[in-house]
């Protein structure tokens, strides 16, 4: 079946004719792109937490540029520490680095962190860690070997390494790798092994 034929009476019928098809075909495209830009906005908006920070608050600021000739890999994308000057949106932060006023500039809040003072972080007494270690072995059974290790996924999709372990008692279970205390039933588990 053919479309059908359209006869014009002049050439100015036709130039009207096609002008009015390309603006019907503009506006059905822009229509059909802010379509698309809102579904993606909502998709987004789903998937995304905005954190807010404060002014006078120090972060790291991600900035992933390489000079040429060295390898990403070990490359620092975290800089600074910078600190917040000003909030200019719900997304946009005026930031400076901390140790000069000169440096302003203005960045998105997906490539900030906070930013943790060595300083600020906690510190225990060697007698504190010593005395929770002894809280959570179990002096009564302690670990006496390994009989078999395996690798499982845990609740974020990680794998973590467990051991089959065999207590003073006979009692035998699953152990996280984190919790044996005692590193050499680890080392003579896995030289065992290998000589086997």
């Amino acid at each position: 079946m053919c479309p059908p034929t359209i006869t014009y009476t002049s050439s100015d019928d036709y130039k009207s004719e096609m002008v009015t098809r390309l603006q019907e075909a503009f506006t059905l495209a822009k229509d059909n792109l802010q379509a698309a830009q809102r579904k993606q906005k909502e998709q987004y908006d789903l998937k995304s937490d905005v954190i807010n920070y404060d002014i006078g608050e120090k972060i790291w600021v991600f900035n992933p540029s390489t000079k040429p000739g060295l390898s990403t890999k070990l490359l620092h994308n975290w800089h600074g520490p910078y600190i917040i000057i000003d909030k200019l949106s719900d997304v946009n932060y005026k930031i400076q680095m901390c140790d000069s006023k000169k440096s302003e500039q203005t960045v998105h809040v997906n490539r900030i962190k906070h930013f943790v003072d060595p300083d600020d972080r906690p510190v225990t007494d060697e007698g504190d860690i010593g005395s929770n270690i002894d809280s959570i072995e179990n002096n009564d059974n302690t670990m006496v070997k390994i009989l078999d290790t395996m690798r499982s996924r845990n609740e974020s999709k990680r794998l973590e390494k467990h051991y089959f372990v065999q207590y003073e008692n006979g009692e035998t279970k699953w152990v996280k790798e984190n919790d044996i205390k005692d590193f050499a039933i680890i080392n003579d588990f896995h030289i065992s092994n290998e000589n086997a």
